[in-house]
């Protein structure tokens, strides 16, 4: 595989940090690492530019990585905090109006996405501004080529519904889940050089893997190189990662390295 550059858009967990109203030391914290948008992720490949999960956040994202072009989208979920920058998606369609991005999420999403954001799908709705231009589609159940990267989409359990976690050749990223299955242990053991994983705090979580978690998820696929994300404003950046293990960190926005 060509090499991709990954850039961590977003590094937090769904309420951002600091938190609307949080005195904590992290949320006053003047370290730019403990400043969070919401999880989102790019990787260049080749020049084409493909983001998994559009944030709220996702305009600055988008400013801040100097982004003009976009191949590809792909969704995790439908959360609010990984999808509802998806208008900023018409952007693109201003600098080129014949350009239509291919979307893909999986199948369950698509019907409550569509309702959720009905002005770009219904023309009922009489919407006149300017629409995301926007090819959605169905996540393949088998692993499928974008913007000339192979990607493998799994499924992992996050509360009442299931996320999708992504493989590109070494690369992974899985945000929004609890566990991974044994099987998916198995097959992914020794493949993956480097990934981004969640991990939303050190206490437990009910949909959440927690920072330890995570890092067994981490040994277990024996990864050399690891990236906590999604991060409540429970981590301190600069006072926590000293608790790691070797190989692994947490992230950060702007976080970019090269795969």
């Amino acid at each position: 595989m060509t090499a991709v550059k990954v850039t961590v858009l977003g590094s937090g967990t769904s309420t951002g940090v600091p938190v609307i109203g949080c005195d904590c030391e992290v949320c006053h914290s003047q370290q730019p690492e403990n400043n969070r948008s919401r999880a989102s992720l790019l990787l260049n490949h080749a020049g084409r530019n493909i983001v998994i999960d559009t944030a709220p956040e996702f305009r600055l994202q988008m400013l801040r990585a100097r982004v003009k072009t976009l191949a590809a989208v792909l969704y995790t979920h439908i959360h609010a905090d990984h999808c509802h920058g998806f208008d900023d998606l018409r952007m693109f369609a201003f600098r080129d109006k014949d350009t239509s991005i291919p979307c893909y999420m999986h199948t369950d999403f698509i019907a409550a996405f569509k309702q959720r954001f009905s002005y770009a799908f219904d023309s009922r709705t009489q919407y006149y501004g300017t629409l995301p231009q926007i090819d959605l589609q169905p996540l393949p159940d088998k692993p499928f080529t974008v913007a000339g990267l192979q990607v493998e989409g799994v499924r992992l359990p996050h509360g009442a519904v299931m996320t999708s976690a992504f493989r590109m050749g070494k690369f992974a990223y899985a945000t929004d889940f609890k566990t991974f299955a044994p099987e998916l242990i198995a097959n992914w053991k020794d493949k993956i050089d480097t990934m981004v994983i969640s991990g939303v705090r050190f206490r437990p979580h009910k949909t959440h893997s927690s920072v330890q978690e995570s890092v067994a998820i981490l040994q277990a696929l024996n990864v050399r190189r690891g990236f906590i994300s999604h991060l409540s404003h429970e981590v301190d950046y600069h006072k926590h990662r000293r608790e790691l293990p070797a190989g692994i960190n947490f992230s950060y926005d702007g976080l970019s390295f090269v795969v």
